[in-house]
C-alpha cells in the first residue's frame, strides 16, 4: 500500500493533492481508513504520474485541482463541451485567464457572502495573480484584491483570506485586535492558513 499522510476535517468529501513530493489525503471525520485506502488505490495511476512530474510546467492533457475538483487542461485546438475541460493556449497568460473566467462566479459568490454577514458595503473585488500575496486591501480604492492561485486550494482557504482581508477595513495592521477579529469570524483560521503553503499552485513554461 502506498504511504501517505491522513487528514481528518469536517469536511463532506475526500480530497487528494501531493505536497512537497508527498501524497496527502483530507478525508471527513466518518469516512473509515479502510474506504480512504481504497480511494488512494482508485487514483495510484495519477498519483504516481503527479509524483513523477510534480513542480514540472503542465503539459497537455494534465489534470489539475479546482477547489478540490479535477479538471483537464487542453492545449489543442478542440471542440468539446466537457465542463471538466480547460481549454487555452501554453501560456501563463492564457491559462490564467482561462482559471480567472472559469472561478470568478465562486471568487465572487464567497466575497459577497462575507461582505454580508461582516455588514461590510462598498467595497470591489478584483482578482489577480500574484507571487508573494495571497490578498490584498486598499483603502483608497475601496477594494480587496484576492489571488486567483487560490483557485488551486480549497474553499476554506479562499474564505480565510477573504475573512482576513475583510478584517482589514477596520483594522489596517496586524494587531491582536485585528487577529480576534479575524478568529472571531473563523475561528479555525490559524489551522486553515497553515494549509495555503501546502497546495501545488500549477505552473506552466515562460515561454510556451
Amino acid at each position: 500500500m502506498l504511504e501517505y499522510t491522513l487528514i481528518r476535517k469536517s469536511n463532506k468529501n475526500l480530497y487528494l493533492r501531493i505536497r512537497e513530493g508527498k501524497v496527502v489525503v483530507t478525508a471527513p471525520k466518518n469516512v473509515s481508513k479502510a474506504y480512504v485506502d481504497q480511494f488512494v488505490c482508485k487514483h495510484l495511476s495519477w498519483i504516481e504520474k503527479r509524483l513523477s512530474t510534480s513542480n514540472k510546467p503542465l503539459q497537455n492533457l494534465d489534470t489539475i485541482y479546482i477547489f478540490g475538483k479535477p479538471y483537464t487542461i487542453c492545449f489543442d485546438a478542440i471542440a468539446s463541451k466537457d465542463p471538466t475541460i480547460i481549454k487555452c493556449r501554453p501560456d501563463i497568460k492564457s491559462f490564467q485567464t482561462c482559471i480567472r473566467l472559469k472561478t470568478q462566479d465562486i471568487f465572487l459568490q464567497r466575497f459577497n457572502m462575507h461582505c454580508e454577514r461582516m455588514h461590510i458595503k462598498g467595497l470591489k473585488l478584483r482578482i489577480g495573480f500574484f507571487k508573494s500575496k495571497w490578498g490584498s486591501f486598499h483603502p483608497t480604492k475601496k477594494e480587496i484584491s484576492l489571488n486567483g492561485n487560490l483557485a488551486f486550494t480549497d474553499i476554506e482557504c479562499l474564505d480565510a483570506i477573504i475573512i482576513h482581508e475583510l478584517c482589514h477595513v477596520s483594522y489596517r495592521n496586524h494587531s491582536s485586535a485585528f487577529y480576534k477579529e479575524v478568529l472571531h469570524w473563523m475561528p479555525n483560521y490559524k489551522e486553515v492558513h497553515k494549509r495555503l503553503n501546502s497546495y501545488e499552485i500549477p505552473k506552466l513554461k515562460k515561454d510556451a
